[in-house]
């Protein structure tokens, strides 16, 4: 199988992994051969790529971050807690001071985050997490945009966990900051007509109520579970900066790896709210969220080492380089450069990943350096000193 982006795909390619909508059912079984409408019907759901069979990459299987039985339940999940909130949160006030009140004693009265039930989707993800030793975040979005809330959440979590792991997190750390990256915008459903717009659209007063849904979310789940204490100070804080130029407190950082510290101190940013920042930034930036470009991996990461020190604790973003796999299996990539200069300039099917070095994979070459197609070959990379590969979506 191998990836590709939704302006390539045509009439008559197979799909090769099944499509669900935005609440986890069903879209499209692998297996299909497309049709027009059914392109038609994929990109409605916002999909960016799909996985397609052909016979040169048929022995290519791509690897699962986490399962679709998984992503399915836990996207249900997420979709009716979200749901149910949206369903009580309908403000049309911009009084701030009025809305933390309502948002506190209509939380308290309502219920409206079940966190035990988060807890055991965070623990379901966790458990696939360690049962089949996902060390990678598979960097190119295969989700659809629509219901983009609550796939941010998931995706969100599940890269959270991941960088946790580099830290040597145990359970109940990771458990906690995933049940936080769940809901950590959760108090942006208060205000449905700003969800589907990126903030270079919204106008002064609506950045300003932007700038307070940590603040929201955090009174939701404060509201509905009084003693999630650390669920709601990671959530309070993941707009902090490193620099002490975030929001909502304006809190700096210790500037040390997120791991235990002798001494709780409330004057710096929460070690679990630093991995959550990056982990929502990283996102936010492949998924066009933050400002209506969307980012390739190599692009996001980038963009992120160049806000260490600023915006970003520099060991949370280097942990993130460890975990983005920026060359998934299936994706096509162009050989750059090599030490060796061996088919520099060819393009082909990343084949099977490298752990220990994701820019030196097997790749399936199947075109020369003129884009004419050649028999397909297996190169190892691994081998070289230096390579440098480019992404083609």
């Amino acid at each position: 199988m191998r990836i590709v982006s939704l302006d390539k795909l045509k009439t008559g390619d197979v799909l090769g992994k099944s499509l669900f909508d935005e609440r986890g059912q069903l879209l499209l079984s692998s297996g299909y051969t497309l049709t027009e409408d059914m392109i038609k019907a994929i990109e409605k759901h916002g999909y960016r790529f799909v996985y397609v069979m052909d016979e040169i990459t048929s022995e290519i299987i791509p690897e699962e971050v986490i399962s679709d039985t998984i992503r399915q339940t836990v996207n249900q999940n997420l979709a009716n807690t979200f749901k149910n909130v949206q369903k009580n949160l309908a403000f049309e006030t911009f009084a701030s001071d009025e809305i933390k009140k309502r948002l506190l004693e209509d939380a308290k009265i309502r219920k409206m985050v079940d966190l035990p039930d988060l807890r055991r989707q965070v623990n379901m993800i966790i458990d696939e997490i360690v049962e089949n030793n996902i060390s990678m975040f598979t960097a190119l979005p295969m989700k659809s945009n629509t219901g983009a809330a609550h796939q941010h959440a998931f995706d969100t979590t599940v890269l959270s966990i991941l960088i946790a792991q580099i830290f040597r997190y145990d359970d109940r750390e990771s458990r906690a900051l995933g049940t936080a990256a769940m809901i950590h915008d959760i108090g942006k459903l208060a205000f449905e007509r700003l969800m589907g717009k990126n903030y270079n659209e919204l106008n002064r007063d609506e950045k300003m109520l932007l700038r307070e849904h940590p603040v929201f979310s955090m009174l939701i789940l404060k509201g509905s579970n009084p003693e999630s204490f650390i669920e709601q100070s990671t959530v309070m804080q993941h707009h902090e900066r490193y620099d002490g130029r975030g929001y909502p407190g304006g809190l700096k950082s210790l500037g040390l790896p997120p791991v235990k510290q002798p001494k709780v101190n409330s004057k710096v940013i929460f070690r679990h709210a630093e991995i959550l920042a990056v982990a929502n930034a990283y996102d936010n930036l492949i998924s066009g969220h933050e400002d209506g470009v969307q980012y390739s991996p190599d692009e996001a990461l980038v963009f992120l080492i160049n806000d260490a020190g600023k915006a970003y604790n520099p060991h949370v973003v280097n942990a993130l380089t460890k975990v983005i796999q920026c060359y998934p299996v299936g994706a096509t990539v162009r050989i750059r450069k090599t030490r060796t200069h061996a088919y520099e300039g060819y393009t082909g099917v990343v084949q099977v990943a490298n752990p220990a070095d994701q820019t030196k994979p097997v790749v399936l070459l199947t075109n020369n350096v003129i884009g004419a197609p050649i028999t397909p070959k297996a190169h190892d990379l691994s081998s070289e000193n230096y390579v440098a590969l480019e992404l083609v979506l």
